[in-house]
C-alpha cells in the first residue's frame, strides 16, 4: 500500500491499546463449529448482533446435524431478515456444514487440528468460507496468529483516513496484520470489532455520502458516455452520408464514363461499319470493273478469234477458187490436144 508507514501509524492511534489476552485453542471441537458460526454471522455485524442470532441458532436447532439439514431459508428467517447480509450468511452456513459432513461424516472441525498450521487457512477456504471467517477461526478455535478484518473495518479505516482510499480488502488485511504480534493478535481483534461498533452511526453517513458521490460520478460518467455516443454518432451517421455521396459520385461517373466509352464504341463501330460499307463498295466496284475488263477481254479475244476465223476462212476460200480455177485451166488445155 502507498504510504504505508504513515497509515500504519493512525490506524495504531486511532484503535488504541490492544489487550495481550491470547485465546486458547479449542479442546473440543464442537465448539469450534461453533466458533465457525458466529465467524460468518459476525462478518460485516457488530458482536452483539452476532451473538443474538447465535443464540437464536441454538435454541432453534437440535445440534449441528439438525442445522446442516435445515434449508437456508429456515436459517434466513432464523436469524431475522434485517440482519446483515442475511440470505448470503444462511447459505454460507447451510453449505459449509454440509461440505464438513460430506468430508467427514460427522460435525467436528478436529480432522483440521491433525493438518499442518499452513494448510488449515487454505482448508477452510476450499469449504467455502471468507477470508475473515477463516481468520476468526484460525484465531478463536486454533489460538494461532490472524486479524479477521471484514468490508466494515476497512471502510471505517477509509472513512477516518487510516488507509488509502480505493484500497483492496486484502492491503487493508495486511495492514492491519502488520500492527499486531501473535501475542496481542486477539486484542487488536477486540479492538477492531469496538471501533466498527463505535463508528457504526458515521459508517452509514459516509457510506451514504460516498454512494451519491458515485452515482453522480456515474451520472456524469454515463453523460459523457451519451454525449460521446451521440458525437460519434453524428460523425458516423456524416461519414455515412459522405461515403453515400462520394460512391453516387463515384456511380455518377463511372455512368458517364460507361456512356462516353458506349458512345465512343458505337461511333467507333459506325465508322469501322462506313469504312467496311466503302471497302466493300471499292471492291465491288473493283470486282466490277475487273469482270468488265475481264468480259470485254473475253469480247475482244472472241472477236479476234472471229476474225482470224474469217481470215482462216476466207484464205481457205481463195485456195479453193486458186484450186479450182487451176483444175481449170488443166482442163481447157487438155481438150485441144483430144481434137487432133
Amino acid at each position: 500500500m502507498k504510504d504505508a508507514k504513515i497509515y500504519r501509524k493512525k490506524t495504531k492511534k486511532i484503535l488504541g491499546a490492544f489487550s495481550k489476552k491470547t485465546p486458547n485453542a479449542a479442546d473440543d471441537m464442537d465448539q469450534a463449529i461453533v466458533i465457525l458460526i458466529e465467524a460468518v454471522l459476525l462478518e460485516n455485524s457488530i458482536v452483539a448482533k452476532a451473538q443474538k442470532a447465535l443464540e437464536v441458532i441454538c435454541e432453534e436447532y437440535l445440534d449441528f446435524n439438525d442445522l446442516r439439514v435445515s434449508p437456508a431459508k429456515e436459517i434466513h428467517d432464523c436469524i431475522g431478515k434485517d440482519y446483515p447480509q442475511a440470505s448470503t450468511k444462511a447459505h454460507a452456513i447451510a453449505d459449509v456444514l454440509r461440505e464438513i459432513f460430506y468430508r467427514t461424516s460427522r460435525m467436528s472441525l478436529d480432522y483440521i487440528a491433525e493438518m499442518p498450521k499452513r494448510d488449515r487457512p487454505r482448508h477452510l477456504k476450499e469449504l467455502g468460507l471468507s477470508s475473515f471467517a477463516v481468520s476468526m477461526i484460525m484465531l478463536k478455535a486454533f489460538a494461532m496468529r490472524a486479524v479477521p478484518v471484514d468490508q466494515d473495518l476497512a471502510d471505517c479505516l477509509e472513512m477516518d483516513g487510516c488507509v488509502h482510499p480505493g484500497s483492496s480488502l486484502e492491503q487493508v488485511t495486511s495492514l492491519v496484520k502488520s500492527l499486531a504480534s501473535a501475542a496481542d493478535s486477539f486484542g487488536m481483534h477486540l479492538a477492531c470489532r469496538k471501533y466498527v461498533e463505535k463508528s457504526a452511526k458515521a459508517l452509514a453517513k459516509w457510506r451514504k455520502a460516498r454512494q451519491a458521490e458515485i452515482d453522480r460520478l456515474e451520472a456524469i460518467a454515463q453523460a459523457k458516455a451519451e454525449k460521446e455516443a451521440q458525437a460519434k454518432a453524428k460523425a458516423k451517421a456524416k461519414a455515412k452520408a459522405k461515403a453515400k455521396a462520394k460512391a453516387k459520385a463515384k456511380a455518377k461517373a463511372a455512368r458517364k464514363k460507361a456512356s462516353a466509352a458506349k458512345k465512343a464504341e458505337k461511333k467507333k463501330a459506325k465508322k469501322t461499319a462506313k469504312k467496311a460499307a466503302k471497302k466493300k463498295t471499292a471492291k465491288k466496284a473493283a470486282k466490277k470493273k475487273t469482270t468488265k475488263k475481264t468480259a470485254k477481254k473475253v469480247a475482244k479475244k472472241k472477236t479476234t478469234k472471229k476474225k482470224t476465223a474469217k481470215k482462216v476462212a476466207k484464205k481457205k476460200t481463195t485456195k479453193t477458187v486458186a484450186k479450182k480455177k487451176t483444175a481449170k485451166k488443166k482442163t481447157v488445155k487438155k481438150k485441144p490436144a483430144k481434137k487432133k
